[in-house]
């Protein structure tokens, strides 16, 4: 007697491949929503060489500023089957310096948002003393594949 594999059990074998078939390889180029760039490659699974640049809005006693900043130097990030991906640096700073990179690929278009906390400090010369605040970003991008 001949016997057949339930259909559930068929349907689950479409599953079985590789995470990084379901986002195609390739260079990725967009912008920030403050019209910086953002920069990164898939290859292998991965999202590589991430990039992005930032307006951050600066404070440190009453002073306030704006300053340009680059989430860079981010590792290699594991895309999941339905695209998206996300790294946290490691917080080996006390909370004192946050960086966030998350996104979603799809076809062509990829979409994400970065998140950058870091000190600030700035001269008070009226009291004759630094003062310390903190500068932070929080960014939507869009690219897309060339």
């Amino acid at each position: 007697m001949r016997r057949s594999l339930p259909l559930a059990a068929l349907a689950g074998l479409t599953f079985a491949v590789p995470a990084h078939a379901a986002v195609k390889a390739g260079a990725y180029k967009g912008d920030t929503d403050q019209n910086r760039a953002v920069t990164f490659k898939v290859k292998g699974g991965k999202v590589t060489g991430f990039q992005a640049g930032v307006m951050t809005f600066c404070s440190a006693g009453g002073e306030s500023s704006f300053e340009t900043d680059a989430v860079a130097n981010v590792p290699a990030i594991k895309v999941s089957r339905s695209g998206r991906f996300t790294w946290t640096a490691p917080d080996d700073t006390d909370g004192i310096i946050e960086m966030t990179v998350t996104g979603r690929i799809s076809g062509r278009t990829a979409k994400g948002k970065v998140v950058l906390r870091r000190p600030h400090s700035t001269y008070d010369s009226s009291a004759g003393m630094t003062v310390f605040g903190q500068c932070s970003a929080e960014r939507t991008w869009t690219a897309k594949r060339r």
